[in-house]
């Protein structure tokens, strides 16, 4: 994730506030890699910088699944529901927004981007973090119930169509597996 800006406001009084909701234009998956990170106090954390590029080759472990093909994805995010981008480590969503109408004379504008999905890594501190399985749901937010197959998994059931146009890339470790081996 990179963050451009982030702030908290103190509370203002007779704010006049309009909020207008925008809908993607477009939505773009690719692999892009891992933006270089400044790192410069131990009581901060680390500060991504888009640009340059810091690593195009893998850094962590992959777990095991199928993951979301690269290019269109912008079906998937149309609404909160259990159809989701599933991304692997380096890679980018890139989205697109019409331009709104300039605010009137006197406003001033911000955007929010407000999310909705569930984040899992190959820490071994996380449940089942090996595999993309079990598939988060709204129903079953927590990964409390062990990995079986993907025929099985409840989310899969339920829009098994996605599998087919949009989760065709599996992942697995053994790249990375293979460069920590040491042949003497």
């Amino acid at each position: 994730v990179y963050w451009d800006w982030l702030a908290v406001a103190d509370a203002v009084e007779d704010l006049a506030l309009e909020t207008t909701r925008l809908r993607p234009s477009r939505a773009e998956l690719r692999y892009r890699g891992f933006s270089h990170t400044i790192h410069e106090r131990r009581d901060l954390p680390e500060e991504p910088v888009y640009h340059p590029i810091a690593h195009v080759g893998q850094r962590w472990r992959d777990l095991i699944g199928y993951y979301t093909r690269f290019g269109d994805v912008l079906e998937l995010l149309d609404r909160v529901d259990d159809r989701y981008v599933i991304m692997n480590a380096g890679d980018e969503l890139r989205l697109s927004f019409p331009v709104p109408p300039p605010p009137p004379a006197g406003w001033r504008r911000d955007f929010v981007l407000i999310g909705d999905g569930w984040v899992k890594d190959g820490d071994f501190n996380t449940g089942f973090s090996q595999t993309v399985l079990p598939l988060p749901s709204h129903d079953r937010p927590d990964y409390d119930a062990p990995p079986t197959s993907l025929d099985l998994d409840p989310v899969y059931q339920r829009h098994a169509a996605d599998w087919q146009t949009y989760h065709t890339r599996f992942v697995t470790p053994r790249q990375f597996l293979q460069g920590l081996r040491f042949e003497p």
